[in-house]
């Protein structure tokens, strides 16, 4: 009879316990492997196949500039989700919120410590040391140009640190949802986009038209560090967060948005109403900051167009936001049991890690992409089976990944 009673009420705690919201994991996983595919993809295929007179190309290079819109929405999503799981809460006593630091102190540490290349810095020593031999003097000619670069987990860190700071803000006023609060932070970072990305513009028609060289780049903020302005426009700025912040802020709304209304996340209406939400930006943001455009400059608020220069950008968002309804009706409509799909959009961090090592020579300064016989050689063919292949072992490395990332984690003590 005790047995029966306690079987009884585990059941029903099994009940009340809300469930696993898969179509995040789902959106993670969908993310990583869209990179990977991406990356070993776009490595691999020879050039003469890489233009858009070929369709299939063209539909393959339009899906893989989703990748990183996804991947910095859904780094928002998540992280905000868990953090508003403690809402109630004081700001330091959120167990997220220390953690969230420490993942912005761990993610700033491995983006640059993957741009070091031990290759290079081996040989500046090697050729040094033999000229003080030679009694020419030390000389060593290794460069941390690509070191400062600011790259995908600088970028990431950056936007995890602005969720920090707003969720802040909101504890610090007391008033309002905190969604309002990461919706206000977005506008102020795509506003900002939209005229550092009018600066980018300026230059690239400078160049266009023989006035201005490639290097002499009127790089932001002016006479700064190269360390610095690759933060914002430097050389080496492809994930500047100026551009990536604002993906992150607003998937960090989404997830603000999911945690209130949980109870709702499995109805239909819900999931609808994002695909409907996410289909107006996806169509309609390009029109829609340019008649914003007319309007400022004609009260005088602008005097050239800077907010167009969003409309890709928040199409793009618009995107993300339709994928994620459909994830949302998927998941409330099917039992989605594919465990180990999950499970590699639950270990990004390490997936990414060794992807750089393997395809860039993160680290060690050896990677596939950086040698003659890899390197834009391969047929479309060619190219989705070497992609499918190292697809497939990174999918064997998380199936048994469990004892790395307890080392790991035991190591560095930030989960």
């Amino acid at each position: 009879m005790a047995s029966n009673s306690a079987s009884k009420v585990s059941n029903t705690i099994d009940t009340l316990k809300p469930k696993r919201l898969k179509f995040i994991d789902m959106a993670r996983s969908l993310a990583i492997l869209m990179m990977l595919e991406g990356h070993f993809t776009g490595a691999a295929l020879a050039t003469q196949y890489r233009s858009y007179d070929y369709t299939a190309y063209k539909i393959w290079h339009i899906i893989h500039g989703l990748t990183s819109p996804l991947f910095f929405t859904v780094t928002g999503i998540v992280f905000v989700y868990l953090l508003s799981k403690q809402i109630e809460k004081p700001f330091w006593e959120n167990d997220r919120v220390r953690k969230g630091f420490g993942r912005v102190r761990m993610l700033l540490f491995w983006g640059y410590f993957i741009q070091f290349n031990l290759i290079v810095f081996g040989k500046s020593l090697y050729y040094g040391f033999k000229n003080v031999f030679n009694g020419d003097g030390w000389v060593f000619h290794f460069h941390f140009d690509w070191f400062y670069a600011f790259h995908v987990l600088q970028s990431i860190a950056v936007g995890i640190f602005f969720l920090l700071v707003i969720y802040g803000v909101y504890k610090l006023l007391k008033f309002g949802s905190l969604h309002w609060y990461y919706l206000f932070g977005a506008i102020i970072i795509f506003t900002c986009y939209g005229y550092m990305k009018h600066h980018i513009w300026w230059d690239d028609h400078l160049i266009a038209i023989g006035k201005l060289t490639e290097g002499e780049r009127n790089y932001i903020p002016e006479n700064a560090p190269k360390f610095i302005q690759n933060m914002f426009y430097g050389q080496f700025s492809d994930f500047s967060f100026v551009r990536y912040a604002g993906y992150t802020i607003m998937g960090g709304m989404i997830g603000a948005i999911i945690r209130k209304y949980e109870h709702n996340v499995r109805k239909y209406w819900f999931g609808l109403s994002f695909i409907g939400i996410g289909l107006f930006f996806a169509i309609l943001s390009p029109t829609l900051f340019k008649n914003v455009d007319i309007f400022t400059n004609w009260i005088g608020l602008t005097e050239h167009g800077h907010f167009v220069f969003n409309g890709t950008s928040v199409s793009r968002l618009g995107q993300v936001v339709t994928l994620i309804g459909a994830l949302m009706l998927i998941d409330a409509n099917f039992n989605v049991k594919a465990h180990l799909f999950l499970k590699i959009g639950q270990n990004t961090f390490p997936v990414y890690i060794v992807h750089v090592i393997i395809l860039y020579g993160g680290i060690l300064g050896l990677g596939f992409d950086g040698s003659d016989w890899f390197h834009r050689q391969f047929s479309p063919g060619q190219a989705i089976v070497i992609s499918g292949t190292f697809i497939t072992l990174f999918f064997i490395m998380v199936r048994y990944i469990e004892p790395l990332t307890e080392l790991y984690y035991k190591i560095f003590g930030t989960r």
